[in-house]
């Protein structure tokens, strides 16, 4: 697979380019974050935890990069399961925290500058929208917010998450089902 990054750039990677390197956190740290904030349902603080570990785990694991998938996908693989381990940590300490503070994921989206009651039924949608994805299976969400956030093709989500390319496209396919029926329970067109 050509991933349009030549041997020399990955042998540079490999081979400790300071520069190259903080090129590439400044390239990729919204999208980890974004990811991160979206699997955490709006944990900034985590989130921003994610962002660091993300790169000082690819920076010490540099020379395992070889170029099968794209940089940001193997980034993002990283992310993933550094937000994984650390929202299954604090499910063993009970600490809730991250699922109390998921009411405000809908800002993560941002603010639309229209009336105020547009605004208004903009961000009660969206909220519903995170609201469904939230209720997803992990696997589900992971590909949904990788597809529809990080626009990344299934081949690519296949990577990050290891699995077949064809399982991320029928867990693509559940999730858009699921989210669906969510917003139709609660009376919204999808």
């Amino acid at each position: 697979m050509d991933t349009g990054q030549p041997a020399e750039w990955i042998a540079a990677l490999q081979g400790g380019d300071r520069q190259l390197f903080a090129a590439l956190v400044r390239q990729h740290q919204r999208s980890v974050f974004f990811l991160a904030m979206r699997m955490s349902r709006g944990d900034e603080q985590l989130s921003r935890d994610i962002v660091q570990k993300s790169f000082l785990k690819a920076w010490a694991r540099r020379q395992s990069f070889r170029g099968e998938a794209s940089f940001k996908t193997w980034l993002l693989r990283i992310a993933r399961n550094l937000t994984l381990n650390e929202l299954a940590r604090a499910w063993r300490r009970h600490e809730d925290g991250v699922v109390e503070r998921a009411a405000g994921a809908g800002e993560v989206l941002g603010q639309v500058e229209a009336e105020a009651d547009e605004r208004l039924a903009l961000q009660q949608r969206r909220e519903l929208l995170q609201e469904a994805l939230a209720e997803l299976p992990p696997r589900q969400r992971t590909v949904a917010l990788l597809r529809l956030y990080e626009e990344l093709s299934f081949a690519e989500i296949a990577m990050v998450c290891e699995i077949s390319e064809n399982t991320a496209k029928v867990n693509f396919h559940h999730a858009v089902r699921n989210v669906r029926k969510y917003l139709d329970e609660k009376g919204v067109a999808a």
